[in-house]
């Protein structure tokens, strides 16, 4: 009964300490819209495909296939070389991805 008692107990310590090591570590984003080599490309979880229309984000910013952005606040924007666009609308450097 001890030993069962004391591999119940090590198992539940060593769920708490992978859960909690596991959530430490920085994900990129699963979708996102980047500028590379002056092309606009889209990854969707993990699969590029070059932008060729107009991409409508979830807060209603529209990314033209050229890298301008109209955002939905009215304000004007260009995505520059080594930049993304999360769906949601935010700009990040390729370089730091994975740290948000």
């Amino acid at each position: 009964m001890k030993k069962l008692t004391l591999f119940v107990a090590s198992f539940a310590f060593s769920l708490v300490l992978f859960a909690h090591s596991s959530s430490n570590v920085p994900r990129p984003p699963h979708s996102y819209i980047m500028m590379v080599h002056g092309k606009l490309i889209e990854v969707d979880r993990g699969k590029r495909k070059r932008v060729r229309k107009d991409v409508i984000l979830v807060n209603h910013t529209t990314v033209h296939p050229n890298g301008a952005i109209d955002a939905g606040s009215g304000e004007s924007l260009q995505l520059k070389e080594g930049q993304y666009i999360t769906m949601d609308g935010r700009i990040r450097y390729l370089k730091d991805m994975g740290r948000h």
